[in-house]
Protein backbone atom coordinates (compact mmCIF):
# COMPACT_ATOMS: atom_id res chain seq x y z
CA UNK A 1 0.00 0.00 0.00
CA UNK A 2 1.34 3.26 -1.04
CA UNK A 3 1.47 5.95 1.90
CA UNK A 4 -0.24 9.25 0.45
CA UNK A 5 0.29 12.25 2.59
CA UNK A 6 -2.38 14.18 0.71
CA UNK A 7 -5.10 11.89 1.88
CA UNK A 8 -4.41 12.00 5.40
CA UNK A 9 -3.86 15.74 5.63
CA UNK A 10 -7.33 15.93 4.44
CA UNK A 11 -8.79 12.86 6.60
CA UNK A 12 -7.06 14.69 9.60
CA UNK A 13 -8.49 18.06 8.73
CA UNK A 14 -11.75 16.74 8.01
CA UNK A 15 -11.79 15.27 11.27
CA UNK A 16 -10.77 18.49 13.20
CA UNK A 17 -13.52 20.70 11.25
CA UNK A 18 -16.21 18.53 12.15
CA UNK A 19 -15.22 18.16 15.70
CA UNK A 20 -15.43 21.98 15.94
CA UNK A 21 -18.94 22.02 14.50
CA UNK A 22 -21.38 23.61 17.47
CA UNK A 23 -24.86 24.39 16.92
CA UNK A 24 -26.59 26.85 19.09
CA UNK A 25 -30.23 26.45 19.62
CA UNK A 26 -32.23 29.08 19.99
CA UNK A 27 -35.87 28.96 21.17
CA UNK A 28 -38.84 31.03 19.46
CA UNK A 29 -40.45 33.48 22.23
CA UNK A 30 -44.11 32.47 21.93
CA UNK A 31 -46.38 34.73 20.36
CA UNK A 32 -48.83 36.41 23.33
CA UNK A 33 -52.20 35.27 23.09
CA UNK A 34 -54.81 38.17 22.34
CA UNK A 35 -56.15 40.13 24.45
CA UNK A 36 -59.77 39.74 25.70
CA UNK A 37 -62.63 41.36 23.33
CA UNK A 38 -63.17 44.11 26.11
CA UNK A 39 -60.68 44.76 28.39
CA UNK A 40 -61.80 44.39 32.32
CA UNK A 41 -60.36 46.58 34.47
CA UNK A 42 -61.60 44.20 37.50
CA UNK A 43 -60.65 41.18 35.33
CA UNK A 44 -57.70 41.63 33.98
CA UNK A 45 -55.70 44.65 34.98
CA UNK A 46 -56.04 44.46 38.83
CA UNK A 47 -55.02 40.96 39.07
CA UNK A 48 -51.93 41.93 37.00
CA UNK A 49 -51.23 44.99 39.39
CA UNK A 50 -51.78 42.38 42.03
CA UNK A 51 -49.79 39.87 41.19
CA UNK A 52 -46.77 42.22 39.76
CA UNK A 53 -47.19 45.08 42.11
CA UNK A 54 -49.31 45.95 44.73
CA UNK A 55 -47.96 44.02 47.01
CA UNK A 56 -45.87 45.59 50.28
CA UNK A 57 -43.06 47.74 49.86
CA UNK A 58 -43.99 48.60 46.38
CA UNK A 59 -47.14 50.01 44.91
CA UNK A 60 -49.51 48.90 47.94
CA UNK A 61 -51.21 51.90 49.85
CA UNK A 62 -48.76 53.52 51.82
CA UNK A 63 -46.23 52.53 49.62
CA UNK A 64 -44.52 54.26 46.15
CA UNK A 65 -46.45 55.93 43.93
CA UNK A 66 -48.57 54.75 42.32
CA UNK A 67 -51.26 53.19 44.97
CA UNK A 68 -52.03 50.46 42.85
CA UNK A 69 -53.90 48.91 45.38
CA UNK A 70 -57.62 47.55 44.45
CA UNK A 71 -59.52 50.41 46.87
CA UNK A 72 -57.10 53.11 45.26
CA UNK A 73 -55.77 52.24 41.64
CA UNK A 74 -58.66 53.45 39.38
CA UNK A 75 -58.86 56.81 40.73
CA UNK A 76 -55.14 57.10 41.31
CA UNK A 77 -54.39 56.37 37.77
CA UNK A 78 -57.41 58.46 35.97
CA UNK A 79 -57.15 61.12 38.19
CA UNK A 80 -53.11 61.72 38.54
CA UNK A 81 -51.95 61.79 35.32
CA UNK A 82 -51.15 58.08 34.75
CA UNK A 83 -53.67 57.39 31.71
CA UNK A 84 -53.55 59.39 28.45
CA UNK A 85 -56.32 57.95 26.84
CA UNK A 86 -55.56 60.24 23.89
CA UNK A 87 -52.16 58.94 22.93
CA UNK A 88 -52.61 55.45 24.71
CA UNK A 89 -48.75 54.45 23.95
CA UNK A 90 -47.54 57.66 26.06
CA UNK A 91 -49.49 56.53 29.22
CA UNK A 92 -46.96 57.12 32.73
CA UNK A 93 -48.33 53.44 33.61
CA UNK A 94 -47.79 51.81 29.90
CA UNK A 95 -44.27 53.27 29.33
CA UNK A 96 -43.36 52.07 33.40
CA UNK A 97 -44.44 48.34 32.19
CA UNK A 98 -42.84 48.28 28.87
CA UNK A 99 -39.67 50.62 29.04
CA UNK A 100 -39.08 51.87 32.36
CA UNK A 101 -38.29 50.34 35.86
CA UNK A 102 -40.99 48.06 36.48
CA UNK A 103 -40.43 46.38 32.48
CA UNK A 104 -38.77 43.20 34.63
CA UNK A 105 -42.00 42.90 36.24
CA UNK A 106 -44.30 42.65 32.96
CA UNK A 107 -45.04 40.65 30.49
CA UNK A 108 -45.60 41.71 26.61
CA UNK A 109 -49.06 39.63 27.26
CA UNK A 110 -49.72 41.87 29.86
CA UNK A 111 -48.29 45.27 28.60
CA UNK A 112 -50.39 44.46 24.99
CA UNK A 113 -53.64 44.05 27.95
CA UNK A 114 -52.65 47.28 29.48
CA UNK A 115 -52.77 49.35 26.48
CA UNK A 116 -55.74 47.96 25.16
CA UNK A 117 -57.48 48.82 28.40
CA UNK A 118 -56.20 52.17 27.86
CA UNK A 119 -57.33 52.55 24.39
CA UNK A 120 -60.94 51.82 24.98
CA UNK A 121 -61.08 54.57 26.98
CA UNK A 122 -59.41 53.07 30.86
CA UNK A 123 -63.10 52.12 31.78
CA UNK A 124 -63.44 51.54 35.60
CA UNK A 125 -65.14 47.38 34.39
Amino acid sequence: MKYNPFKLICLVMLMFSLAACEYEWIEAEPIPPLPPEEVSFQNEIMPYFDASCNMAGCHATGGFSPDLSAANAYNVLTTKGWIDTTTPANSKIYKAVTSGSMKTFSTATNSAILLKWIKEGAKNN
